[in-house]
């Protein structure tokens, strides 16, 4: 691939965010060769928790148009507490995933702000293995401090959808979305801050959030930019498609071939902007 050279000197200047999705983790595996489950799959699994089999097949319909924010609220609105809970943990936490490539990526890549969507707590603990000189410092969305990590000399993981070690404050379905919205307007005009003064790249994310979705379309009508975002994902969406999503979202998206859902070209493809990324530092940086 053919990486912009702005977003490699971003990058390692540490101008730019890293924001990592599902599919960062979808790539780990436990001892046993087991892989997280996908946002279909737990959806799926959760759907066996429900006793009401017209909710099921609610949920399954909505799963099948990819109507995941609303097939979640009906599923998990369904399950107690504790339930949610144990469940999650069991597919989240318990295997004890190992950090994927992708992961390895990010932390050579070393961006003073990496912010992710993911429950699951691989890259959490992976992290802290890196040389940052201050350290890495990890903040969910409803913590008081984060504006302080961020002006710090720390590194800072950012969890924007919560974690797996806290299930009552995850948001995993529409009315938890509006909730946190509600309950934390501070942390969202932090995002709204970040998103407008740094660029972004998108890693293993299907860019169909809406908390990110509006805090890149209000940063594009407030504050056009000829500098765009940027995001990696598998070729094939339609140029219409990729349009709309630079004009809304002031979002370029980088495209690699995956043949039936191979995505070992995208990774050959991070692996190569790392490469890049470190050549710059040891070229133009003196770390």
């Amino acid at each position: 691939m053919d990486w912009p050279d702005p977003l490699v000197a971003e990058l390692a200047e540490r101008r730019c965010i890293l924001f990592l999705g599902a599919g960062a983790s979808a790539a780990s595996s436990d001892s046993d060769g087991n892989r997280p489950p996908t946002w279909t799959r737990l959806l799926e699994e959760a759907c066996d928790l429900v006793s009401d089999t017209a909710v099921v097949d609610l949920a399954q319909q909505l799963i099948q148009k990819e109507q995941m924010l609303d097939a979640a609220e009906v599923v998990f609105s369904r399950i107690e507490a504790a339930e949610i809970r144990t469940f999650l943990r069991e597919r989240l936490l318990v295997p004890q995933y190992q950090p994927s490539t992708i992961h390895q990526v990010a932390l050579d890549l070393d961006p003073k702000v990496l912010i992710t969507t993911n429950y699951d707590r691989i890259y959490d603990e992976f992290c802290t293995q890196g040389s940052a000189r201050d350290g890495y410092s990890i903040r969910n969305y409803y913590d008081a401090n984060v504006l302080d990590e961020i002006r710090s000399t720390a590194r800072v993981v950012i969890k924007a959808h919560g974690c797996i070690t806290d299930t009552n404050r995850i948001v995993l379905t529409r009315s938890q979305y509006f909730q946190a919205r509600a309950e934390n307007r501070g942390f969202y005009e932090i995002l709204d801050s970040l998103f407008l003064v740094n660029t972004l790249l998108f890693v293993g994310y299907s860019v169909a959030d809406p908390d990110i979705q509006l805090v890149l379309e209000n940063a594009h009508i407030h504050f056009p930019s000829r500098h765009p975002h940027y995001a990696l994902v598998p070729e094939g969406r339609h140029e219409a498609l990729r349009e709309s999503m630079r004009r809304t979202y002031n979002l370029r998206l980088l495209e690699y071939d995956a043949p039936e859902g191979d995505h070992a070209e995208g990774l050959r493809c991070l692996e190569e902007l790392r490469d890049n990324v470190l050549s710059y530092r040891s070229t133009y940086l003196s770390q």
